[in-house]
């Protein structure tokens, strides 16, 4: 897939680069819906309930691996002195959004997945001992001359795990998945800005041993998707290593998962990641929790139409053993919530919902479990919003968001997760608002806003 003909538009990026470095103006890249491109994970004949469950299955790996990702931050932050060879343990590969870029002198270009739970970003190279399918070829570092592999000093060789001098990198995926290869340099550019904008030497990895990489789903031939595009606050995201441009902040603002298709949005950085209100929409901000390389927040409740829920508010909370916690995701479409939130939220819900007479139904094939076939009577129906409180901060979701209306039926968008959470916001539930994530200041801003203009 390597676009040889860009290779003049290439080095005149390289200039683009430097002025936008020197004009302190920060850039933004189109993040991509995987179900407009992917197709071995969403083929174009998926009902709308099909579409749902597979989002619900790529949510639920999402979690399960913020929650191993955690356990393996805290070991190594009470492991302080000891240099350690075991792998890291990092969220991947199950994302639902992509972004396009070029990569090395000869613009091999690729989409990856975006995971802001991910510090790392890698592509599979050529040669790779152990492969995946790659539609249109891998990354043929041989041809880039502006690639070099990092040596075991370079600064952001972290953890050490270093042969003969260069640098290497071995993450560990939950259910046997793994990726090693190379910690490499190499120019990266991105279609932005309507036009381009490009960044030398940034550190990643070049994956030659790659097993069981799905994606989360059954890869095939056809597949697109080349590695992954880490926007964790880590040392090696891609966040920190373009600092001077980012200024470590990026926001996004996401349409309403029943947007027609074709409906695109942004992820900007720097002084491009700007968030505005009115004296309508007020920007409200919540610290995030220091020192953690994901974005969690301090969760204190939830209401239901304005009406606060008896919930523990221990729940929501981060424990030393890296399990609970309430963390933003735009990775995951659907919600989560630990047993001890879900049970009060579906109680109320169904009780709210009781007023007009409906009963949930059950045994549908959709991932959700409070379900009702009264369709004909929803745009009729004041159907019930939903507050989650920060600490300083109150999101209002409001019923579009809150419920997936189907052909026969409607439901709640909002799914339980195992009791060691993590509970997560999820993309349906952050649907047209603008979040702005400041890693510098340790904060997250947010103001509602019609996203599908973005």
């Amino acid at each position: 897939m390597a676009l040889r003909s860009l290779s003049a538009v290439y080095w005149v990026t390289l200039i683009i680069h430097l002025l936008i470095a020197a004009s302190g103006k920060g850039f933004s890249i189109k993040l991509i819906p995987r179900s407009s491109i992917d197709t071995t994970l969403f083929p174009r004949n998926l009902s709308l309930e099909e579409h749902h469950s597979r989002i619900a299955q790529l949510s639920r790996a999402r979690a399960l691996q913020y929650k191993y990702s955690m356990n393996s931050t805290l070991m190594e932050k009470t492991e302080q002195g000891i240099e350690t060879l075991r792998p890291w343990i990092v969220m991947a590969w199950t994302s639902l959004y992509m972004a396009q870029m070029f990569i090395g002198s000869e613009a091999y270009t690729t989409y990856l997945l975006v995971d802001t739970g991910s510090d790392d970003t890698w592509i599979q190279a050529d040669g790779c001992t152990i492969c995946f399918p790659l539609l249109g070829g891998n990354f043929n570092y041989h041809e880039s001359k502006t690639y070099h592999a990092v040596s075991c000093d370079h600064p952001l060789c972290v953890p050490k795990i270093c042969h003969e001098g260069l640098c290497l990198y071995e993450s560990a995926y939950i259910g046997g998945s793994s990726t090693r290869g190379i910690v490499s340099a190499d120019n990266f550019t991105f279609p932005a800005n309507g036009g381009f904008a490009s960044f030398q030497n940034v550190v990643f990895g070049c994956g030659f041993d790659n097993r069981n990489i799905v994606f989360g789903g059954n890869i095939g031939p056809n597949n697109v998707i080349a590695g992954i595009f880490g926007l964790g606050s880590g040392r090696r995201s891609i966040l920190r290593q373009l600092g001077p441009v980012t200024n470590q902040r990026f926001s996004y603002c996401l349409p309403s998962w029943t947007t027609a298709q074709g409906t695109y949005t942004y992820l900007r950085f720097g002084p491009d990641a700007q968030i505005r209100g009115d004296a309508q929409r007020i920007v409200q901000t919540t610290p995030m929790l220091p020192g953690i390389p994901r974005y969690y927040v301090n969760m204190l409740g939830i209401s239901i139409d304005a009406v606060r829920l008896p919930i523990d508010p221990t729940v929501f909370k981060l424990n030393d053993d890296g399990t609970g916690g309430f963390v933003l995701d735009s990775g995951s479409g659907q919600s989560f919530l630990v047993p001890g939130a879900y049970n009060v939220v579906k109680g109320e819900m169904v009780k709210n919902l009781q007023r007009y007479g409906w009963n949930p139904i059950e045994g549908e094939q959709v991932p959700y479990d409070i379900c009702y076939k009264v369709i004909s009577a929803v745009n009729h129906t004041a159907l019930p919003s939903m507050t989650f409180h920060f600490m300083g901060a109150e999101l209002v979701v409001d019923s579009k968001a809150v419920f997936q209306v189907f052909d026969d039926m409607f439901c709640m968008a909002i799914l339980p997760i195992y009791q060691q959470g993590p509970n997560i916001l999820g993309a349906f539930q952050q649907a047209n608002h603008r979040f702005l994530f400041d890693v510098r200041a340790s904060t997250m801003s947010f103001v509602q806003e019609t996203c599908q203009s973005n």
